[in-house]
């Protein structure tokens, strides 16, 4: 049996579950997006690093930098040139380093990322 203490309890731990679930959803909703445009991102470095190897004639590292800016700035992700390292050679690297601030409206959350590619001629 519940005293009149014990009224009201329930109430306040439902409202409190239901705050937590809400800020767990709404850090998902800022953060999520940035980890999945990384991931398209690293997809596209792993499709340039096999094309630069086969390309004819050669690409150069400047080149393939641009299109990495590119595709970098249309998934909104702050890349700047001096993050895209690349080396064409036998093999082609590409490294990439950057950081994403992610604004919570109560705290920034700060996302480093590398990025990265290698693919070997063959011949």
């Amino acid at each position: 049996m519940q005293t009149p203490s014990d009224a009201g309890k329930g109430g306040i731990k439902a409202f409190l579950s239901l705050l937590f679930l809400a800020a767990v959803v709404f850090c998902a909703i800022k953060i999520i997006p940035v980890y999945v445009n990384n991931y398209e991102l690293q997809g596209y470095l792993n499709n340039v690093a096999v094309q630069a190897t086969v390309q004819s004639p050669p690409a150069t590292p400047a080149a393939v930098q641009n299109e990495i800016l590119a595709k970098a700035e249309s998934l909104g992700l702050p890349v700047e040139r001096d993050n895209v390292k690349v080396s064409i050679g036998r093999t082609v690297r590409i490294n990439i380093d950057y950081s994403v601030y992610v604004d919570l409206e109560f705290y920034t959350v700060t996302l480093h990322f590398t990025p990265s590619a290698e693919n070997s001629n063959l011949t």
